[in-house]
């Protein structure tokens, strides 16, 4: 029974990392198009750089941590859907503040702002929706 458990965690994290980062993936190619299009380089490539990877390194993180307390106490998952959306928020606001402390152009920030904004609340309602299948079926099979 544990073995049948460890796996299908590993599917779950295994599928949420695939999806997760196809999103993001898909996310930085249209960024990028719009960039070629309609933007400036100089102003947009470092903000799609660094919205990319922190997102990258959020679902990474968030996905591991999952599968650490969904091995040990799946009464915990509702806690954990909790405190990883408001550690993303917090290490966001983070992200944003030092962006915006560090770039000088108005430009630049505003870009960085609302792009991360976008990345941010589609990747929120991405997880969301996993996440939310995911516990019906936890609880449907428990």
């Amino acid at each position: 029974m544990w073995n049948l458990a460890k796996m299908m965690n590993n599917k779950i994290v295994n599928t949420y990392l695939v999806q997760s980062t196809l999103l993001i993936v898909v996310l930085t190619l249209l960024s990028f198009t719009y960039m070629w299009l309609f933007g400036n380089t100089d102003t947009m490539l470092v903000p799609v750089c660094i919205t990319t990877v922190f997102q990258l390194v959020a679902c990474v993180a968030y996905a591991f941590v999952w599968k650490s307390v969904a091995a040990t106490s799946v009464d915990s998952l509702p806690t954990l859907y909790m405190s990883a959306s408001g550690f993303r928020m917090i290490a966001g606001i983070a992200t944003v503040l030092v962006f915006c402390f560090a770039s000088e152009d108005k430009a630049t920030i505003r870009f960085f702002v609302i792009l991360f904004l976008i990345y941010y609340f589609i990747i929120l309602v991405y997880d969301t929706a996993y996440f939310m299948k995911v516990e019906k079926k936890i609880r449907h099979n428990g």
